[in-house]
């Protein structure tokens, strides 16, 4: 096996005469010699500069900037603080409004609707009873309890698949809804900064900031979210009412529309970047109006809960019919069916629940599953960025109104 020599370490002396031979090659034997020393170190380096400059100039090349501290903590503002309108405890109320509002809408109907239904079963069942008893052959009940069953299972089967694909059609519009709003608003901040690039310190400025605020104040919270609910200030203002389709919307152009007054006072020539950007804000605006518009009729709706009674229905059918034997009890046997009458109320009280939930998915408005309050924290921003804008373009143009 090959052994490769062992070097041996460079002494002093050998360090030190090559230093000669080089300083008299170059003929620089002061600077040499006050560049290099051999001292305990053998590789020691010292400058006529200062220790404390040297070590500064160390700092600058290894971090890239001569105050940089690598000791120093360094703080972090937290995102909600800050966004501009951090209060978000107001937001945060906004939001559990619209939750309870909808808890209510949704809860109060099916305990209604699952309390009389326990009271109502033992009458529902004597009756269904005394039918059977009266119109059936005696040996024959047994086939009707089967027929009875047979009924339950295709009524349920047809309920759930129409319930599951309602569900799934509108949790998917509601989707493509915060998609859209989030395009729109993210393209109306880009039109602001792109404005205030182009026409600062100019006559047309405030116009054109008037014209973003009346588009978001008008068109993207008028047009979404309730009337009551649609902006800080100048409520009465708003021309898009909740009874209003997103097609009346989109077909009925104002008279003065505030993207085209925008493109009106910004375009010189060929079309730039605002228009670009006015284009992008009018698709982002056309999908969240074709996501906004109901695209389940309300006759759909009233089918699935005409489906749904007669599933609820079935149940005092089936136990009328299987306790033909009780049809001779007074109307008043409400301790025998006190078992049957919890589970009756309790299955309407869940059905009821389910197409409450599946109405407030519906509305495209004033709820706890709409963009309501979350289209006021997205727009938060923005609408505190116009106010500043536009008080200093009002402040600007006061000024130069004085001089």
């Amino acid at each position: 096996m090959m052994r490769w020599p062992r070097l041996k370490p460079i002494s002093r002396s050998a360090i030190g005469a090559s230093v000669l031979i080089f300083s008299l090659c170059t003929s620089n034997l002061t600077s040499v010699t006050t560049a290099f020393t051999i001292t305990n170190s053998p590789w020691k380096v010292s400058s006529s500069h200062p220790p404390s400059s040297r070590l500064r100039t160390i700092r600058t090349f290894v971090n890239g900037r001569p105050n940089f501290d690598p000791t120093a903590r360094r703080t972090h503002v937290p995102l909600e603080a800050a966004a501009a309108g951090s209060d978000l405890i107001p937001a945060r109320r906004a939001r559990f409004a619209f939750e309870l509002k909808t808890f209510f809408r949704v809860l109060i109907p099916a305990i209604l609707s699952g309390t009389a239904a326990f009271l109502a079963l033992p009458t529902l069942c004597f009756r269904v009873a005394k039918f059977v008893t009266l119109t059936t052959d005696p040996s024959k009940i047994g086939m009707l309890s089967e027929i009875v069953h047979s009924f339950i299972s295709l009524v349920g089967l047809l309920y759930s698949i129409m319930m599951g694909q309602v569900f799934g059609f509108l949790y998917s519009q509601q989707e493509a809804l915060y998609l859209a709003l989030f395009d729109e608003v993210t393209e109306a901040k880009s039109l602001l900064e792109q404005v205030a690039l182009v026409s600062q310190g100019r006559s047309m400025y405030l116009t054109c900031l008037s014209s973003i605020a009346r588009y978001v104040r008008e068109d993207l919270l008028g047009g979404t979210i309730t009337g009551g609910n649609a902006s800080r200030s100048d409520k009465s203002k708003i021309s898009a009412s909740p009874s209003v389709t997103p097609s009346v919307i989109l077909s009925a152009r104002p008279v003065d529309d505030p993207l085209e007054s925008i493109l009106y006072l910004t375009s010189v020539g060929i079309p730039g970047h605002i228009y670009d950007t006015v284009r992008s804000l009018r698709q982002a605006r056309s999908r969240r109006l074709g996501a906004m518009q109901r695209k389940v009729p309300t006759i759909h709706i009233l089918m699935m809960w005409i489906i749904g009674v007669t599933l609820i229905l079935t149940f005092p059918t089936l136990i009328g019919v299987g306790g033909t034997s009780w049809a001779t009890l007074p109307s008043t046997g409400f301790n025998i069916w006190t078992i049957e009458g919890i589970l009756f109320g309790v299955a309407t009280f869940l059905l009821v629940l389910a197409k409450m939930v599946l109405l407030e998915l519906w509305r495209t408005k004033g709820g706890a599953y709409n963009v309501d309050s979350v289209l006021q924290v997205m727009v938060r921003g923005l609408e505190c960025e116009l106010d500043e804008r536009m008080s200093e373009a009002r402040h600007t143009l006061k000024k130069s109104k004085g001089q």
